[in-house]
């Protein structure tokens, strides 16, 4: 039996269409359809496994191997499960973060003509996870997002401050929101433009971290009445990070 037949019948065996699989899997519908129709016959393991979960079996099962001695993952692969399983729980919430990430950019890059989208506004070079230089002259750029996408613009990020959730010269989308503590803004203050970490104190002080604690070097507070010109752009769409304990 060919995998598209095995995978029609698990579907229909679950009482699961095609949208409902895409769904749970994570899979985009098109890249889905083309495996189904039999147009694309072996499938990264990644992408089989998504599928398998999903319908609730196992990836050997799935590929039709069950019974035999053939490895299913790649060295590397195998590799990286067992660096995985030797995480904790807060590194293995970071993996998942950036799969998922990785998984939505390359499904987008996969069709990137079908999907309807719309255009916002992406800030260059400005917003920094250190400090930014304000480009007032050139601000911004046409950027394409998902029609469905909430976010209304982007930022380009720059430095390594708050990786791995906002890695050097990667793009996040905002929303013209007020953080909420815990939340990551887009803030201009005395001129420079910064992507932090921002927490209030009951007094009204403003602190600004940096996620990645290896360069809390790059946190900063803001004194309620300190005399500092602070803007906020809005919030960016992204999983929440718990508060540092290491201030």
């Amino acid at each position: 039996m060919e995998l598209s037949e095995r995978i029609g019948m698990l579907r229909r065996q679950a009482g699961m269409t095609v949208e409902e699989l895409a769904e749970r899997s994570g899979v985009a519908k098109g890249t889905l359809n083309k495996i189904i129709g039999g147009v694309t016959k072996n499938p990264t393991v990644s992408v089989a496994g998504d599928i398998a979960r999903a319908l609730g079996v196992g990836l050997e099962e799935l590929l039709g191997r069950e019974g035999t001695a053939a490895p299913v993952l790649s060295r590397e692969a195998a590799g990286l499960a067992r660096d995985f399983d030797g995480l904790d729980d807060h590194g293995r919430r970071v993996v998942r973060s950036v799969m998922g990430e990785e998984k939505r950019r390359m499904a987008a890059l996969a069709e990137p003509d079908k999907r309807p989208v719309k255009v916002i506004p992406l800030f260059g070079n400005a917003f920094a996870a250190g400090r930014g230089d304000p480009d007032f002259g050139n601000p911004w750029e046409d950027y394409e997002v998902p029609a469905d996408s909430g976010a209304d613009f982007a930022v380009r990020i720059n430095g390594n401050s708050m990786e791995p959730w906002l890695p050097d010269g990667s793009i996040a989308l905002a929303v013209k929101r007020a953080p909420r503590d815990g939340e990551v803004a887009a803030l201009l203050l005395d001129g420079e433009f910064l992507c932090k970490q921002v927490c209030q104190d009951f007094v009204g002080n403003l602190y600004l971290f940096a996620l990645n604690r290896a360069r809390k070097d790059a946190d900063m507070t803001v004194p309620r009445d300190a005399d500092r010109s602070l803007t906020c752009f809005g919030t960016i769409l992204m999983e929440r990070v718990a508060l540092p304990t290491d201030v």
